[in-house]
């Protein structure tokens, strides 16, 4: 009698311990249901997670935990017969809050039988999960994001190679052509200009695809020389002369600036001066006035200012003129090429050029000013700048193996480099190259990247194992990392499309030298 009573006091003492553990749980809601689900008893943590104190929902039945969508549904009802036909199950959705907030809940109900095998209720125990959802939702959306920005920059990549590429031919052409400018009638000579210009324009602005990665990252290179900033500002006047042309407005050009010459990349320092004043020819009314103006100040800056009377800006809109993406005015879409970048990359090449660009717009409807201050060079600095010419004849005639498989490029650089005085030999692919190799000796190999039937990559890197040879990439792809998988590769210097062919030479004169 006495052993019976001891089993059953231990047996008590148990039970209470257990109570006591499962009340003592804050992470998780444990509590029992009687057969039709009503709660039973009711813990700490399901205090905590569910909001209800244990006086005011045990009795109630547990469907109120369940969004209004999933009891119309009878998911509640439906649990607890899938449970009992089970033995238990697990289920994850929305639970609701005694102040109606929802949460993200994994659950485990489990169907509680006696010796006899009837149903007596069930056990639930419910995990507030919303976090864990959270981070890999955020998980998932980085993954996704990281591999849309990847998408896009491959695209932006292979789109600017294939818009640079057709543009290599036709600027060595007119480069050499301007160069030599003086054996055409004067007509004609500055027709050729000014197709060199829109082409390096035109390339700068394809740069402008793969700018937004540049800025973000602060990787915009400058090539800096002296240059006459009068003559950039009306080069980037002839540029959009046909823009001013078809809006009949009225454009004075005052270039007053004694002092003129500055130390800058004169593609961008172009690309500056054309799009502000692309930017005031648009915004104008046809028959508008823009006014163009440059001089020194009394601290002997070059300054650059166009004013036009187009539509202005409104004040609290002049302080995000230069963000990425900003626009001015939502409703006029006051951004550069639609996209709120020309002005931040105008800003940002002032920056580089260690200038600075100033706004001014009484408001809407009254027009804008922007000014750009550059530091002036002493005129004698200017007047030393290098003046390249495209016909100087490299010191050492070399052996060169050109592999393009573009043919208006090939035909081109290859006419061009043979009148310069070196020894040519051209292949369009992979295959061809490798076996003009195996039978001639080259002291050059200038090579495109994306071949036909391989890669400039692999052309180089088998060349090498059994040729001593300098390599020289010309690719439409120009990003960091492609300049560093060109060197990786074997590649002693990479050239960006549309080839400069002022820097070619200056590569070439390198290895002759």
């Amino acid at each position: 009698m006495s052993d019976s009573r001891s089993i059953k006091s231990a047996l008590l003492e148990a039970e209470e311990q257990f109570h006591i553990l499962v009340d003592s749980v804050e992470e998780y809601a444990i509590y029992l249901l009687d057969p039709i689900g009503n709660i039973v008893t009711w813990n700490s943590g399901a205090e905590k997670i569910k909001q209800y104190m244990a006086d005011e929902i045990i009795g109630k039945n547990f469907a109120c935990f369940y969004t209004p969508e999933d009891v119309a549904a009878e998911k509640p009802q439906r649990n607890l017969r899938e449970a009992a036909r089970q033995g238990h199950i697990r289920d994850q959705g929305t639970r609701v809050r005694r102040d109606g907030s929802i949460f993200q809940a994994e659950v485990v109900i489990t169907a509680l039988r006696d010796s006899s095998g009837n149903l007596r209720g069930y056990s639930k125990v419910t995990r507030d999960i919303t976090d864990q959802i959270r981070t890999r939702e955020f998980e998932t959306e980085k993954i996704a994001a990281e591999k849309a920005s990847k998408a896009k920059d491959d695209f932006l990549a292979a789109l600017s190679h294939e818009l640079r590429t057709p543009l290599t031919p036709a600027l060595a052409a007119a480069a050499y052509l301007a160069d030599n400018s003086a054996k055409f009638p004067s007509e004609f000579a500055e027709d050729v200009k000014i197709i060199k210009r829109n082409v390096q324009l035109q390339a700068r602005l394809i740069d402008d695809l793969l700018d937004l990665t540049r800025i973000a990252r602060g990787k915009l290179q400058l090539h800096l020389e002296p240059v006459d900033a009068n003559v950039l500002v009306r080069d980037a006047v002839e540029i959009a002369r046909s823009a001013i042309l078809a809006k009949k407005l009225n454009v004075s050009t005052e270039l007053t600036a004694k002092k003129h010459h500055v130390l800058a990349d004169p593609i961008r320092l172009q690309q500056v001066f054309w799009n502000l004043i692309n930017n005031a020819v648009k915004f104008t009314p046809p028959g508008g006035q823009v006014a163009i103006h440059t001089f020194n100040d009394a601290r002997n800056h070059f300054r650059f200012e166009i004013t036009d009377n187009g539509i202005g800006i409104e004040r609290e809109r002049l302080t995000s003129l230069f963000i990425p993406f900003e626009q001015a005015d939502p409703s006029v879409t006051r951004l550069f090429g639609g996209l709120g970048l020309g002005l931040a990359i105008t800003k940002r090449l002032v920056d580089l050029h260690k200038g600075a660009i100033e706004v001014e717009s009484r408001g809407r409807s009254f027009g804008s000013t922007f000014r750009v201050i550059l530091d002036a060079l002493p005129e004698e600095a200017g007047r030393n700048g290098k003046n390249f010419r495209a016909s100087k004849r490299p010191a050492k005639q070399l052996r060169i193996l050109l592999v393009e498989d573009h043919q208006d490029t090939r035909h081109t650089l290859s006419r061009l480099l043979t009148h310069f005085g070196h020894q040519i030999s051209v292949a369009a692919d992979r295959q061809s190259a490798l076996h003009i190799m195996a039978s001639q000796n080259f002291d050059v190999i200038l090579c495109d990247i994306g071949l036909p039937d391989g890669s400039g990559y692999e052309v180089v890197s088998e060349t090498k194992r059994r040729h001593r040879v300098k390599a020289i990439a010309i690719s439409g792809f120009g990003t960091e990392a492609d300049v560093r998988r060109s060197i990786e590769a074997g590649f002693d210097f990479h050239l960006v499309k549309p080839v400069d062919l002022r820097e070619l030479q200056e590569v070439l004169d390198q290895v002759a030298a």
